[in-house]
């Protein structure tokens, strides 16, 4: 006994002496320069130890390296990719026997680490010679996720912080440079089984970002079961978070609730540095939360809550990555959609002339007609990055001053084809439905376009859309039209197609036809255009074709009591032009719609032409003649009354008076020179 208790005694002496003596007698500087070697026969590079390297053997296998650097690749901006001031770890030595991990102590203070790309795409952390791995035993094709947790029986951290760190990510191809500092991070490992625990900081673009992360079991994960996850990101332009479930089973997947708060997405983008050049105002707070499920490349957000500005809706979003384009899937019902904030602001004078009546030869446009279409490529190249599968349902929506009821919008994109059908839209009192369809395929766009309006308030409608009150009524409306074109120059020049539209009980403000038909001066004209003058009318119809951009219109027709009016001409679109002439006449019949529109009667033709930033209003007194030719009935009419024929004659003649002597007469010579000439 007494032997044996001497020989334990021996045994701890000599273990007292190896912990004090043996890390004296081990030349650390001769394996400095051995380490030094085998970095640089691994990765090409030279390593740097300038500082001093300590070590222990018991309790704790502890080594401490100072001030560290490892070399850059050629050429990269700064002379070392990685420097260190610090490493300092502690590893327990009887848990390895059974091959397990316990880690002490393990501390990082003040890495700098500087990942860069060159301008031809190499990456500094690919080096030029790398020692061969070892291959995996068991079957070629490698390990599963369960072979790395049978491999490490068991992973237990103690200490383990990285302190005031520094990683810059530099792109010479893109220009791209990103940096982040102040980084700290603490992770917590009692063991596998139990709970991990990851808190952070860090410094980006000058705000702080911190994150924490928890998982119930990584021991679960490792081996490609189910673990409880929670994640958090902050920051002042953003916060994310996630409390749910992960699986690492071939493919990363996540199951919970997602959250995603922005305060401004304009002061995100600008934080980012990739700032909006967007229109408007909008773009403010976002808020999104949902149901997440995420496998690999596949995600959808289910029960779905959107907030963006004063918008709220809710819905589903999908997207599937695996193939060879992502494909969306989404669904979106809002309250109030208000589109206001997202376009760009009203130029000063924008809207002017939209309610101005013209005038015989003067303006009834102001600039609003002003400008050019533009000869700028139209870029359609988005329209091949990914295939869509959209559905918006709306209970009203606000643009402008145009409101707009429920509304139901699908949106497909396939191969480079938009189609957004428009299957139901409430509209002043009325309904309407369309269909537009874009297809990019061939690098230019063409595009057609279907609209069917029914029972709208024309009134309201114009007035909202464009300021123009001058026409009232329940309306119908019908537009077809394709194009195509590289600009919108060529879309415009391209353009055809057809349309109709109706006007009912309704009335033409500003204007008195009747009054106007009295006398065809220019000096009448002008005076019959008045805010308190109205032609009431029961029905004004027409329709149109379109040819290469022209608009042509020979069906005008307007049946009014005691009033008829028809109007036939052109509006070239492409330079902006109008030609037109309208007819109105007097007519003996107090029949509104549905009464004769050829009825006898005196036409004035009125010249309605010129640029659209200066349309003009004048008579043409050829083509009254030319009427009253054509309809000699209605002249003989007039010469079997006295005043009737000198209102005809009077009107004929530019400048006539409507008053004069009453007991005076109108001779059939007189006439027949007011008609022919001498």
């Amino acid at each position: 006994m007494k032997k044996l208790l001497i020989g334990l005694g021996v045994v701890v002496l000599l273990l007292i002496v190896a912990i004090i003596v043996v890390p004296m007698l081990i030349p650390l500087e001769r394996y400095k320069s051995e380490i030094q070697a085998q970095a640089k026969s691994a990765t090409g590079r030279d390593l740097r130890i300038d500082g001093d390297i300590s070590l222990s053997l018991l309790p704790t296998i502890a080594i401490s390296v100072e001030n560290v650097g490892f070399a850059n690749a050629p050429g990269a901006s700064t002379p070392e990719m990685a420097t260190i001031d610090r490493l300092d770890v502690a590893l327990q030595i009887l848990p390895l026997i059974s091959g397990e991990v316990a880690i002490d102590r393990f501390i990082l203070d003040k890495p700098v680490i500087t990942l860069e790309v060159d301008k031809d795409g190499r990456p500094n952390w690919q080096f030029d010679t790398a020692a061969a791995a070892p291959a995996p035993s068991g079957d070629a094709g490698g390990g599963s996720s369960g072979d790395a947790a049978g491999a490490l029986k068991e992973l237990r951290l103690g200490e383990v912080r990285l302190v005031d760190g520094t990683l810059t990510y530099i792109d010479h191809q893109s220009g791209q440079e990103v940096k982040v500092s102040d980084v700290n991070m603490e992770l917590s490992l009692p063991s596998l089984s139990s709970p991990f625990a990851a808190d952070g900081s860090a410094t980006w673009n000058s705000q702080t970002v911190s994150l924490e992360v928890d998982a119930e079991s990584p021991q679960a994960l490792m081996s490609g079961e189910t673990s409880k996850l929670a994640m958090k990101v902050d920051s002042e332009p953003v916060t994310f978070s996630f409390d749910g479930a992960a699986r690492n089973a071939g493919a990363l997947g996540l199951q919970g609730a997602l959250a995603l708060d922005v305060p401004s997405i304009r002061e995100l983008a600008a934080w980012t540095g990739q700032p909006l050049d967007f229109p408007g105002e909008g773009l403010g707070p976002f808020n999104i939360a949902g149901d997440l499920e995420m496998v690999g490349a596949k995600v959808a957000l289910t029960d779905a809550k959107i907030r963006l500005d004063e918008i709220n809706g809710n819905g589903l979003f999908s997207v599937d990555a695996t193939g060879a384009k992502p494909f969306i899937k989404a669904e979106l019902s809002v309250e109030e959609l208000n589109l206001n904030p997202y376009l760009p602001p009203e130029q000063e004078g924008a809207a002017a002339g939209g309610s101005g009546g013209g005038s015989g030869g003067g303006s009834g446009g102001g600039e609003a007609g002003g400008g050019d279409w533009s000869d700028e490529p139209i870029d359609v190249s988005a329209l091949g990055l990914l295939n869509a599968d959209l559905a918006f349902n709306a209970g009203g929506i606000l643009f402008k001053d145009v409101k707009i009821g429920k509304s139901s919008l699908t949106v497909v994109l396939k191969d480079s084809k938009l189609t957004a059908d428009l299957a139901e839209m409430q509209l002043y009192d009325g309904a309407g439905k369309g269909k537009i369809t874009v297809d990019g395929s061939s690098g230019k766009p063409s595009l057609t376009a279907d609209f069917d309006l029914a029972n709208f308030q024309a009134g309201p409608f114009l007035n909202d859309l464009a300021k123009f009150d001058r026409i009232l009524g329940t309306t119908e409306s019908k537009l077809s039209v394709k194009s195509s074109g590289g600009t919108q120059r060529e879309l415009v020049s391209n353009l055809s197609g057809n349309g109709a539209v109706v006007f009912r009980d309704g009335a033409i403000k500003g204007v008195n036809l009747a009054a106007m038909m009295r006398n065809i001066s220019v000096a009448a004209i002008e005076s019959s255009f008045d805010e308190a003058q109205a032609t009431d009318f029961a029905e004004l119809s027409g329709t149109f074709k379109i040819a290469k951009g022209i608009v042509t219109n020979d069906d005008l027709n307007m049946v009014a009591p005691l009033v008829r009016m028809t109007g036939a001409g052109t509006v070239p679109l492409p330079p902006r032009t109008v030609d037109y002439t309208v007819k109105p006449k007097l007519v003996g019949s107090l029949e509104g719609q549905g009464g004769q529109s050829d009825l006898a009667g005196v036409a004035v033709p009125i010249k309605v032409s010129g640029p659209w930033s200066d349309i003009s209003y004048k008579p043409d007194l050829a083509g009254a003649l030319e009427e009253q030719i054509k309809d000699p009935s209605a002249v003989m009419e007039k010469l079997q009354d006295e005043e009737g024929a000198k209102g005809l004659l009077e009107g004929l003649v530019p400048g006539g008076s409507s008053g004069g002597d009453s007991g005076g007469s109108t001779s059939p010579l007189d006439l027949k020179k007011g008609l022919f000439g001498n």
